[in-house]
């Protein structure tokens, strides 16, 4: 199965994209977050972190090269 990517627009496999681990989900996106793992990096390395949501408030999270680079092949 494939879907679109919501930041390129490309269709790429489900491998491509991580698992949604939110409450609120929506059927059409199949499990998996919006926008796939290389874009995902792109603007990890871009803002040199992530924004998060800790305790219900989304809080921007550094993050090294390294660290991202886990994140990104993570789940």
């Amino acid at each position: 199965m494939k879907k679109y990517c919501f930041t390129c627009g490309k269709r790429l496999p489900l491998i491509m994209y991580h698992r949604d681990i939110s409450t609120y989900k929506i059927k059409y996106h199949m499990g998996k977050v919006v926008e796939c793992r290389r874009c995902v990096y792109k603007r990890m390395k871009k803002d040199k972190g992530i924004m998060q949501r800790i305790e219900g408030k989304f809080t921007f999270v550094p993050m090294s090269r390294i660290e991202i680079i886990k994140y990104v092949l993570k789940r």
